[in-house]
């Protein structure tokens, strides 16, 4: 029912591809500093408080929402745009669970929000957070969208660029998860 998608040339692929992963880098810059900030203040202390296994569940949510947007992408490749539609929409129920694994942690306040640690630990894991709604926005854009632009195997930049935020995300997730419960 939808419109074919305009097709996009190699060398505007490139381009887009490169600018895309250029600002992923700048997003980056944020985490840099939080963790910077978290050694300054802490020194790698890691709260006895903290539950590693909820970071854990968060971590491995992210893991395979990521698993299953890449299967999307992946059957995007062999013209099934329903695979993607469906692998993109699994992949948004499984980065709200993670999120509502978030909330839980800061709804129970294992850690005290009034120490350094707590501090660095809710400012850091709301950064993620943010990082990873938005990502979960994105991809539940996309799905609706590759419905109604009828997304090709050889034209869908906009699945493949929402699956490198999403690899973004889950990127950020696990190493917050590793400053925030290991090192």
């Amino acid at each position: 029912m939808g419109v074919e998608a305009v097709p996009i040339n190699p060398r505007e692929l490139r381009g887009y591809r490169f600018g895309l992963v250029l600002f992923l880098f700048t997003q980056a810059v944020p985490f840099v500093v939080l963790y910077a900030v978290e050694y300054y203040f802490d020194a790698f202390y890691i709260s006895p408080a903290t539950n590693q296994w909820l970071g854990a569940v968060e971590v491995l949510l992210m893991i395979l929402a990521w698993t299953t947007g890449r299967s999307g992408l992946a059957a995007m490749r062999h013209n099934n745009l329903s695979g993607l539609i469906s692998g993109f929409r699994q992949s948004l129920v499984l980065g709200l669970a993670n999120l509502v694994v978030l909330g839980y942690q800061w709804g129970t306040r294992f850690v005290p929000p009034g120490t350094r640690y707590g501090e660095i630990f809710y400012t850091v894991s709301g950064v993620t957070g943010f990082y990873t709604l938005v990502g979960l926005f994105v991809v539940l854009a996309i799905s609706i969208r590759a419905g109604r632009l009828r997304f090709t195997s050889e034209n869908c930049w906009d699945a493949e660029a929402a699956m490198y935020f999403v690899t973004f995300s889950l990127l950020t997730n696990v190493v917050t998860y590793l400053f925030l419960y290991w090192i």
